[in-house]
């Protein structure tokens, strides 16, 4: 049988699970293998000010190990950047690429390079901007011989969904699955330490993105065309 394998990528510890847990899940239940791709620490988005940057990395690391699980990931991949200080330049283009071509995935999740409109400062900040723009063009590198050529040779990935975007022409109905979605974030407990009151809040605000269903994942999906020649 063909391997099947899926990609998400995030900024933080915690992006994925807000943008499409429910969906990986049900691509778990496909037959279809998960990995997630953390390029910083999340150290800086904390609420207890008291603890190391060690100790911060190691128990935003245990987090998303946690709520990995619970999606049924099989691997975590951490690149350990400094949260607030990711630059997009051609050493994260190049891990994000060989990745690609080692795990070869299928599809990728990541952030909508395309919302640089600027108008939510928790959306569209530096980190969420970078990741998504470098993830756009290692897709594109990870189809080509000779910009990073590597032994496991170039990789084809076929679709992108794009969370967190302005435009989606995609939605998954997780009404049904909303338990399991406030679950899985209720794994992040350095975040959300009151969980009761976040929770509420994200059914008023933040998982009503859908006019079709009450509550949803929505993406932007693209198609990856491979010119014929």
């Amino acid at each position: 049988m063909k391997r099947k394998v899926i990609v998400a990528v995030g900024a933080h510890p915690d992006d994925i699970e807000f943008g499409c847990p429910v969906t990986l899940s049900n691509y778990k239940e496909d037959g279809y293998e998960i990995h997630y791709i953390v390029a910083t620490n999340g150290e800086n988005g904390f609420k207890v000010k008291s603890l190391s940057s060690k100790e911060r990395i190691d128990i935003r690391k245990k987090e998303q190990l946690i709520a990995a699980r619970k999606v049924g990931v099989k691997e975590v991949h951490f690149l350990g950047y400094k949260d607030g200080f990711l630059d997009y330049d051609d050493i994260l283009r190049e891990k994000l690429t060989l990745l690609f071509k080692e795990l070869k995935p299928e599809i990728v999740f990541s952030f909508d390079p395309a919302n640089m409109g600027f108008d939510n400062i928790n959306l569209n900040h530096r980190d969420h901007r970078n990741i998504s723009v470098a993830v756009f063009d290692a897709v594109f590198a990870a189809k080509n011989d000779f910009i990073y050529p590597d032994k496991n040779g170039l990789h084809r990935i076929e679709k992108l969904f794009f969370f967190g975007t302005h435009k989606p022409n995609y939605e998954v109905d997780i009404t049904d699955k909303l338990e399991f979605k406030l679950d899985v974030l209720s794994s992040f407990n350095s975040q959300f330490p009151n969980f009761d009151n976040f929770a509420n809040f994200f059914k008023e605000h933040i998982g009503r993105d859908s006019e079709k269903y009450k509550y949803a994942e929505v993406f932007r999906v693209v198609d990856v065309v491979q010119i014929s020649y």
